[in-house]
């Protein structure tokens, strides 16, 4: 039996507009950072593909991309990843690259159409990670990498894993049938500016963006007025947000300078997608 090995880097990948929306049908935006994850993938002879991918919904889908491109092997698959979402994303993300780039983001539409919630979030993070920079997903619609940069320090820090997002969401819109939609309509609106911000280089408008959407979260009951305060305390921030989904959360400022806090990772913007570093 045939065993290859490949060593990857995957940047680390995030949702910063829109992700406690996308099952109103709004669109997602993610960012890759200057986080690469270096993993390695054991590909070993299977007429059909075995991946080690934990969420059944991704996994069938990827599944049935790989079968449909004639494409077999048993994977293993060693990432740093501990989180089953980030697990997920950077498993698919080695997958889909290995499968051929250019393919997987053509096929971007067809993928994203058969997974919801969580599950979009987290291949919508893996699609990223093939282009890096600035890509804008919507279901149905497919995505497109954004040109542009942001010129900011990212500013992370990760929180505790929230439930009942997407109920509470569902639950807005039943109590406030005639608000819903324009709400949605609105939020929908304020992740295609986060786009434009992003074309033109405006990082200032992006991180008013990001409060703005985080205060109309918070009157859905989706965050805490604590959140909100911790993030209005970093005066000296271009701005910033809670990431509020069932796959990710945590604390998003865009800074002027790298030393905004003591407590949150420190990064940047990266244009750099996955790439291979080795093989044997």
């Amino acid at each position: 039996m045939t065993k290859t090995r490949i060593s990857l880097s995957v940047p680390f990948t995030l949702p910063i507009l829109g992700e406690a929306f996308i099952g109103t049908g709004n669109p997602l935006l993610s960012a890759a950072l200057d986080l690469p994850l270096n993993i390695s993938v054991q590909i070993e002879d299977s007429a059909v593909p075995d991946i080690p991918i934990r969420s059944p919904k991704i996994r069938k889908v990827l599944e049935r991309y790989l079968i449909s491109h004639g494409i077999g092997g048993k994977y293993t698959i060693s990432t740093p990843m501990i989180d089953p979402s980030d697990y997920d994303y950077v498993s698919a993300s080695a997958l889909l690259f290995l499968s051929s780039t250019e393919e997987a983001q053509i096929d971007a539409p067809s993928l994203l159409n058969k997974v919801d919630g969580k599950s979009f979030i987290t291949l919508s993070r893996a699609l990223t990670s093939l282009s890096g920079g600035f890509v804008v997903s919507r279901k149905g619609e497919g995505l497109i990498s954004l040109e542009g940069a942001i010129d900011a320090h990212v500013h992370l820090k990760r929180l505790p894993r929230r439930s009942g997002i997407q109920r509470k969401v569902t639950l807005f819109s039943e109590s406030f049938p005639e608000l819903a939609d324009p709400l949605w309509h609105l939020l929908g609106h304020l992740v295609l500016d986060g786009c434009e911000a992003v074309r033109n280089g405006d990082t200032e408008k992006l991180g008013r963006l990001m409060e703005l959407e985080n205060r109309l979260a918070h009157s859905m009951g989706l965050l805490t007025l604590g959140d909100l305060r911790r993030i209005a305390k970093h005066v000296s921030s271009f701005g910033g947000k809670v990431i509020c989904s069932e796959s990710f959360v945590g604390e998003l400022i865009l800074a002027p300078n790298n030393s905004l806090s003591s407590c949150h990772e420190r990064y940047s913007f990266t244009s750099d997608g996955v790439s291979e570093i080795g093989t044997s």
